[in-house]
């Protein structure tokens, strides 16, 4: 997925997609998607022991949403994208890339066709099921991989969320709010 997107970088002026449709232009159709012509084939959306925790009746305990609802589909993808990143999708305006978030294997609920994480709108919370650990594409395109103290620790982080100092969002809501 980090790789899909660094091909579409430089091809789109050096603008990462949006979080509004990285994921699909018409819910439930990874295939509409604007990485999809990189990323190739719906599989590699799908992390394994994810595709079995969908497939089983476990259920699947998922943080309190905060923000507006997300997109409601049978969900067949495992990573959401950092909404932080709609302040700014031209990779050179990016203060430090490498601590910003692009990807993250968010816990999502079994109906979540969102596609987002971020701080206030979407998960923010990353799913620990490799080895008591998780994974984070980050803007400059290398992976992460945390525990959840780890984790929780990043995502206290302004740059983690956001690639500039702008932090405002829809309405001049301040997401930014409470970060350091």
């Amino acid at each position: 997925m980090g790789l899909a997107a660094q091909l579409y970088t430089p091809d789109n002026r050096g603008h990462m997609p949006s979080f509004r449709n990285w994921l699909c232009v018409k819910v439930g159709d990874l295939t509409t998607g604007k990485l999809f012509p990189y990323v190739g084939a719906k599989q590699v959306y799908l992390c394994p022991t994810d595709q079995r925790d969908l497939a089983s009746n476990k259920k699947i305990t998922v943080p309190a949403m905060r923000g507006p609802a997300g997109h409601k589909g049978k969900r067949d993808y495992s990573y959401a994208m950092n909404c932080g990143l709609c302040h700014e999708e031209e990779t050179s305006t990016f203060k430090t890339p490498a601590e910003t978030m692009f990807l993250m294997e968010a816990v999502m609920a079994k109906d979540d066709y969102s596609g987002q994480a971020g701080p206030t709108f979407g998960s923010h919370t990353l799913t620990i099921r490799h080895n008591k650990r998780g994974h984070y594409v980050m803007s400059d395109g290398h992976v992460e991989r945390m525990n959840q103290a780890q984790s929780i620790a990043a995502e206290k982080k302004k740059r983690f969320w956001f690639p500039t100092d702008n932090t405002l969002g829809p309405g001049g809501i301040n997401m930014g709010a409470g970060l350091e």
